[in-house]
């Protein structure tokens, strides 16, 4: 049940043309238009969305932001009890969003917008680069919207860390922790509020590389792997190493029941059993087997590994090279034990 988590991500910004030029860069995403809305696709899967800045907005020349979505199963009711609270502001009131969907926008009592969203699930289900996978409030004091957002979602806070600055995580009724708030100073926090998104990605240098290419900034290092950053019109995100825990995989790892069979990862083992055979008994072909699927990922993703991620884009020479010898030892290996056999029928 996906009541009461964030399962939507989306960017308000004043080009459009050029956010998807920019995050195309970033995250490898394409995009498919609908109307206003740009939809970011990574894999053949929807992972976020882009589209103007609303009018009201732009007004007031609000910076270009990502917006998180909250789900709800009655929005009229929660945008009614948000209003009850002090500061909170109904930026957007309940509209539709789809044929099957409605939407609200607020404003908590720190100034941090976020959507209320009512309608089927539409929770990407895909994970690792290029994915959000996790977000974080930056507040001077957690008193400012901890009865908030308690009231309104059931959300509970608990202090996880005190340095660099105290860190609290958010814990859904379910008992999942699906977001962090920080303290942090306000040379830290700026003069605006968000919901910041932390997309993961193969490398960080290489993802800040990208983002001053094209003009974007970084903003602050956060010390545990985290980078701050700000691309050229304004927005605010987080980026993060792909295989660095985030606070909801942390949980999810402590919960997790040994022994089942959804544990155990069957297609590494029989891997592991594929190699051991083929150099057992020197068979070459499955070899070239092995590089062939090792090079598929590779292509479709843009990144490749060899002792560290190389990026098509960043890097294209050395890319291809790598490629093009995962390849050529792929096909030769695969067709060696044929063309020996056809040499010593000829002979």
């Amino acid at each position: 049940m996906t009541i009461g988590h964030f399962l939507w991500t989306d960017l308000s910004t004043y080009d459009l043309e050029a956010a998807q030029a920019d995050y195309a860069q970033l995250f490898s995403w394409t995009f498919q238009r609908d109307g206003d809305y740009a939809f970011a696709t990574l894999r053949g899967q929807e992972v976020a969305a882009l589209f103007p800045m609303p009018p009201q907005l732009a007004k007031i020349n609000m910076p270009s932001f990502w917006m998180s979505y909250v789900h709800v199963d009655d929005l009229e009711a929660t945008v009614a009890k948000a209003r009850l609270h002090d500061g909170v502001i109904i930026e957007v009131e309940p509209q539709a969003f789809s044929s099957d969907a409605r939407i609200a926008l607020v404003r908590d009592p720190s100034g941090a917008g976020f959507t209320l969203y009512e309608g089927p699930d539409i929770t990407p289900q895909l994970h690792g680069p290029g994915s959000v996978e996790g977000r974080y409030h930056h507040v001077p004091s957690l008193d400012l919207i901890e009865p908030f957002y308690n009231d309104l979602f059931g959300w509970t806070f608990t202090r996880s860390a005190e340095q660099p600055w105290t860190v609290h995580d958010i814990r859904h009724p379910d008992g999942s922790v699906i977001a962090q708030v920080e303290e942090v100073p306000e040379t830290i926090r700026g003069k605006y509020r968000y919901w910041m998104p932390c997309f993961t990605v193969r490398s960080t240098e290489e993802t800040l590389t990208r983002l001053r290419a094209r003009d974007g900034e970084l903003s602050v290092d956060l010390t545990d792997g985290r980078l701050l950053v700000t691309d050229r019109q304004g927005a605010h995100f987080m980026v993060r190493p792909t295989g660095q825990s985030t606070p909801d995989k942390e949980e999810n790892v402590r919960q997790a029941e040994p022994g089942k069979t959804g544990d155990i990862a069957w297609k590494a083992l029989i891997g592991l059993a594929i190699i051991w055979l083929a150099a057992l008994f020197d068979l070459q072909f499955i070899w070239g087997i092995l590089f062939i699927l090792w090079a598929r990922p590779a292509l479709t993703s843009g990144y490749i590994d060899l002792f560290e991620p190389v990026d098509r884009q960043a890097r294209p020479v050395l890319y291809w090279a790598i490629m093009g010898t995962w390849l050529f030892f792929g096909v030769w290996l695969m067709l060696s034990p044929l063309l020996d056999t056809m040499i010593s029928s000829s002979s």
